[in-house]
């Protein structure tokens, strides 16, 4: 039976503990720069291991063990798999943030579920049950949870543990979003009045006239051309920060420029809904693009302006709007509520 003294540990980069264990079959590795947290998650998957291993009383293949013997293929457990796929695949395709959000997904509906069995054992008569639970109870977390276990179970195919992902067979009703709500005019002009004075101010109106999310709003440098250099705040974590360049808008340019300060966008939201009941607070950003359309400006632009990948190959790869062709066309933008 493993022990903690099988493990090798090693120091990464100068900063992670890494535990790592290697014998008959399995490839596992716990890390954190703390010693005692990563230690802690080796000695859990210690003990599911140990613990399916007597609830089933399956016999781990050994190399002292005749040859002759029977006996049943190296068993892997879902729980210490998925723990590195989370940790070593997933953890480096995403921003820290949103990683911590998905393992908690993780962590209350995937492996508190599967973390027991053998990855050969789950079927999908053993899944639909349970996506037609959580579907009922909580449809957004249930797409998010089909998608997750959908990729683990595609490593493990990958990896030669399983032969065909028994996620292809289990049918999830599909959960409509909702995309946001603009403001009215109405609410518009009563939002505006509303904020005057209040601390997030101008972050509010960054949002409303020049359609950044919210991660956005203290990424934004003011050029002397009238324009506005945005660092984009949507992308993977392997992926290159990259920057867009936009007009200064005439709302922007009347209303916001060269005022505001840094805040701390965490409370944004809670901020704007005492203003805004109704709404959220992304959908300022909503309101930036319907506003656009109303002013009939083509959506190509618009997605341009906003940091959204333009509708199709010929428009993202063919067509490069130049800063003095934005210009013009933002003028349109300019707007009374």
């Amino acid at each position: 039976m493993p022990s903690l003294r099988d493990f090798t540990i090693r120091r990464k980069n100068g900063k992670y503990y890494e535990l790592r264990y290697r014998r008959y079959g399995y490839d596992v590795s716990f890390s954190s720069r703390n010693f005692d947290d990563a230690k802690k998650r080796a000695f859990e998957w210690l003990r599911i291991f140990e613990a399916d291993i007597q609830k089933k009383k399956i016999a781990v293949k050994m190399p002292e063990l005749s040859a002759s013997v029977n006996l049943p293929k190296t068993i892997v457990l879902f729980a210490p798999f998925a723990d590195n796929y989370m940790e070593n695949v997933k953890r480096k395709m995403l921003k820290e943030n949103s990683y911590k959000s998905l393992y908690n997904t993780y962590k209350n509906h995937v492996r508190s579920v599967y973390g027991d069995y053998e990855l050969q054992s789950i079927t999908p008569q053993m899944l639909q049950p349970h996506f037609n639970r959580l579907h009922e109870e909580k449809p957004r977390v249930c797409e998010d949870v089909k998608s997750l276990m959908t990729s683990i179970l595609e490593y493990a195919v990958n990896n030669g543990i399983i032969s065909i992902n028994p996620m292809k067979s289990v049918f999830v009703i599909k959960h409509e979003r909702t995309t946001g709500k603009a403001l009215t005019r109405e609410e518009e002009k009563a939002f505006v009045q509303a904020i005057k004075g209040n601390y997030y101010e101008y972050s509010f109106l960054r949002m409303l006239y020049c359609g950044v999310r919210a991660c956005e709003v203290n990424e934004i440098v003011e050029n002397a051309d009238d324009t506005l250099t945005i660092k984009n705040g949507k992308l993977k974590n392997y992926q290159k920060n990259y920057y867009r360049t936009v007009p200064m808008f005439p709302l922007y340019k009347e209303h916001v420029a060269g005022k505001g300060y840094r805040v701390d966008v965490k409370k944004l939201s809670v901020t704007f809904t005492k203003f805004c009941p109704n709404h959220q607070l992304k959908d300022l950003r909503h309101t930036f693009t319907t506003r656009a359309r109303e002013c009939e400006i083509d959506n190509e632009m618009v997605s341009l302006w906003t940091g959204h990948s333009l509708g199709n190959i010929t428009a993202s790869v063919y067509t490069h709007f130049s800063i003095e062709h934005q210009k013009t066309v933002a003028e349109k933008l300019l707007y009374k509520v």
